[in-house]
């Protein structure tokens, strides 16, 4: 039992994506308290309530006053690059490469993410570098945190027969080597080229994420029902474009963290929550353009640079994040029968989040259930 909270931010409400008025309610209880079984939440509630109920008699105690829980974050666009050709002949720097991934999702770890979608990006349809790198993902598997792989494809080629023929084998082992379950479409592809990239998906079924802006417009109307997410690479959107976005019905990806370069971040993005989007927030890790992996810092960015609330961001960062990875039913909120991934954050108060930023206020880190990681002076008791 973890208990007395000061918040509890539960993030109860609607089984779907949150977007308009539902993507500001953290269903927050005051002094709060979790019971959690066999990796599962079985009670969550105010402390009196659950301190009373006959359960909780031999159940180990966690108490954590004065700090706040919430679900763990969940973050759906870490973007890794692959070796180049040549460093694929050299042991060491494949070894390198993996011990690397498996420091950064440490690192991930020990700020509070605990799923994400690990994206291996491509610079072009020749794929043993990509494939590589994703052998070596599907080896760390789902430890220190859980992950999704994703295979991107980001090229600016013309249409190529051969080149796109070489890619629809490639796609094929993919998904008989389970190596990954998704593809994403990144840069500015032709036509012909995304046309074939989709078919290709679909028949080795691959889901499907689309990074925008984008030149496959005409490919819209087909390929939104066989999207998973919306990436958001700039927020520099026209107004159709926003008005497609308002009316998706599947998750909204975007990164605060390039509005850093900005010397007038955009408003887009509050106009996008204000329209009704589903908006999911992520870190938009780049290990060559943007090694940001914290997502407390990326909440920060989100309310301080485009204008999102407190509660709109962190809703972003958990619950919509989680069905961005087609894990709602089982993360995102702290429910009864939901997963016990969740992080306690030395703040008195969820709004210090964007106010302290710079600094990693994440205590203790609960993953299935168990205690994976702990800085605090925090002791388990036995009750």
């Amino acid at each position: 039992m973890i208990r007395g909270a000061k918040q509890l931010l539960t993030l109860r409400g609607p089984s779907g994506l949150r977007r308009g008025a539902a993507l500001r309610e953290l269903a927050i209880i005051e002094d709060g308290s979790i019971l959690i079984r066999d990796g599962l939440i079985v009670q969550v509630g105010s402390t009196r309530r659950i301190e009373n109920l006959k359960e909780v008699r031999a159940a180990a105690e966690i108490e954590v006053a004065g700090a706040i829980i919430l679900p763990g974050f969940v973050d759906p666009g870490i973007q890794l690059r692959s070796l180049s050709a040549a460093a694929l002949h050299k042991r060491r720097k494949v070894a390198d490469s993996h011990e690397e991934s498996l420091a950064l999702l440490r690192s991930c770890l020990q700020h509070g993410t605990l799923n994400a979608q690990l994206k291996a990006a491509s610079q072009a349809l020749h794929v043993d570098a990509d494939f590589t790198l994703l052998r070596q993902l599907n080896h760390i598997g789902n430890s220190p945190i859980g992950t999704l792989r994703t295979w991107r494809i980001e090229t600016n080629l013309s249409f190529d027969p051969a080149a796109t023929a070489d890619f629809a084998t490639a796609a094929h082992l993919l998904s008989k080597r389970k190596l990954a379950s998704r593809l994403e479409i990144g840069g500015r592809l032709d036509f012909r080229t995304c046309q074939r990239i989709w078919e290709a998906a679909c028949e080795n079924h691959l889901k499907m994420n689309l990074a925008w802006p984008n030149d496959c417009a005409s490919l819209l109307p087909d390929l939104l029902d066989h999207l998973e997410c919306h990436f958001l690479n700039s927020l520099d959107l026209a107004e159709p474009d926003c008005d497609l976005l308002c009316d998706s019905q599947v998750p909204v990806i975007f990164s605060p963290t390039g509005s850093l370069l900005e010397d007038q971040p955009s408003d887009r993005l509050r106009r996008l929550a204000d329209g009704g989007a589903p908006l999911a927030l992520s870190s938009g890790y780049d290990a060559e353009e943007m090694p940001v992996f914290n997502m407390q810092l990326a909440i920060a960015l989100a309310v301080l640079r485009l204008k999102l609330t407190a509660e709109e961001a962190i809703v972003a960062a958990t619950v919509n994040a989680a069905h961005a990875l087609g894990l709602g039913h089982s993360i995102g909120t702290l429910e009864i029968g939901k997963r016990a991934d969740l992080i306690v954050m030395s703040l008195p108060d969820y709004r210090e989040i964007p106010r302290r930023f710079g600094t990693n206020h994440v205590g203790m880190v609960v993953r299935e259930g168990r205690i994976v990681f702990n800085r605090t002076g925090w002791k388990v008791s036995a009750a």
